[in-house]
């Protein structure tokens, strides 16, 4: 059974939504999420890509390859959990091979369909619990 990705936003509208009581004296959440930028062959990896052993932490992007990420911030706010969908999209000419993020406390994430191949791949991502304000940068693994 496949899922389409926009029954998968309803899911997680309707779980944020849920899980997020309305009361007046909350202060509202906010989600930022930065303009795409890429990393190139030659810069350091900031993580290992999983299924993707050229690609490590701290060891040069190999050639061919381009990283494609966005900060994103998200702060709870007093109301409880929330989130968004980012758009990550890869260069000319390539194709997503995996995703990745950075950040010590960085917002949870997935995939919202199979991305592998496709040039570009919706990522949805929400705030940890533990964590009132998340910080990181989601990345695409860009050949």
């Amino acid at each position: 059974m496949r899922i389409r990705p926009t029954a998968s936003l309803l899911a997680l509208a309707a779980a944020c939504a849920a899980a997020t009581p309305a009361a007046a004296s909350a202060k509202d959440a906010t989600v930022t999420i930065g303009a795409p930028f890429a990393r190139h062959a030659g810069e350091r990896a900031p993580f290992d890509a999983a299924g993707v052993p050229a690609v490590r932490l701290g060891k040069p992007i190999p050639a061919g390859y381009v990283l494609v990420g966005r900060k994103v911030t998200i702060d709870r706010g007093t109301a409880g959990s929330s989130g968004a969908v980012l758009l990550l999209r890869c260069p000319a000419g390539k194709t997503a091979r995996t995703l990745g993020f950075t950040g010590a406390n960085a917002p949870t994430y997935i995939g919202l369909h199979s991305y592998a191949g496709h040039k570009e791949v919706r990522v949805a991502v929400w705030s940890p619990p533990r964590d009132p304000v998340s910080t990181g940068v989601s990345y695409v693994v860009c050949r």
